[in-house]
């Protein structure tokens, strides 16, 4: 009788073995099609996946990531940040997931929360030689100072700006918004040197075309304003901004 009863138990927790992998099993076909689904950018559909994947694994951070991405690309923020937040619980080292919880944060110009994240990142992987990780790194530093330039702390964001052109000299981004909070600090020399490494870099860039030349017309340099606004203006007939500014440097230098 003994063993019978023991037999049962065992067939009990095979059966129980059974019906979690199962479990999982589906869960990750639920988490695919819910991918399949967001690429195809119908949210709605990815997000009621990813929460059938959820309910049959309640600790499948996998779908909490990506349920997080689907609210976040529908503005759904505060239900992207809970989803995130879950991932970290989960895996506290998710440089993704603290990423992804500071874009959306920042979204909602909680920047201050953003920060702590972006900078959780970077202290996870200050300064990693492996490749992957000093794009991750850059990527934090590189988003920490927008969040930094949204706030005004113009220095704190040249500070961010410039340790990621440390780690990707390219990152023509980089230079740009660097720029732009030198421009903000009236250090205009700095902001045309900046923009000229992001024109050499992608010589189609209107935007940093436009921003030399505010620059150049702050250094009442209008000749050279009126080159780059003119430029601007070649790359991009519609850019309404450049289109404005080349008006008022052209009306400056009649006087």
């Amino acid at each position: 009788m003994k063993k019978l009863l023991m037999a049962a138990v065992l067939v009990t927790l095979l059966c129980t073995a059974c019906v979690t992998n199962r479990a999982k099993g589906d869960a990750i076909s639920l988490l695919e099609r819910g991918i399949s689904f967001a690429i195809r950018e119908d949210y709605d559909t990815a997000i009621a996946d990813f929460t059938g994947a959820i309910k049959l694994d309640p600790k499948f951070s996998a779908a909490y990531n990506q349920r997080g991405i689907a609210y976040a690309y529908r503005g759904d923020y505060a239900k992207a940040i809970k989803d995130y937040t879950r991932v970290i619980r989960n895996d506290p080292k998710s440089t993704a997931a603290y990423t992804s919880r500071g874009n959306a944060y920042f979204k909602i110009h909680d920047y201050d929360r953003a920060i702590k994240d972006y900078t959780r990142v970077i202290k996870l992987y200050p300064n990693s030689a492996a490749a992957y990780y000093n794009r991750d790194n850059a990527g934090a530093y590189y988003k920490r100072g927008n969040t930094y330039l949204a706030k005004g702390e113009y220095d704190k964001a040249i500070t961010d700006y410039t340790k990621v052109i440390s780690i990707s000299p390219n990152y023509a981004a980089a230079y740009y918004k660097r720029g732009n909070a030198y421009y903000a600090k009236s250090d205009y020399d700095k902001a045309i040197a900046d923009n000229t490494q992001v024109i050499r870099i992608y010589p189609e860039s209107a935007a940093a075309y436009n921003s030399r030349g505010s620059a150049y017309y702050n250094k009442e340099n209008y000749d050279k304003a009126v080159e780059d606004f003119t430029m601007a203006l070649e790359i991009n007939p519609d850019y309404a901004i450049a289109k404005r500014n080349l008006e008022i440097v052209r009306q400056a230098r009649e006087y």
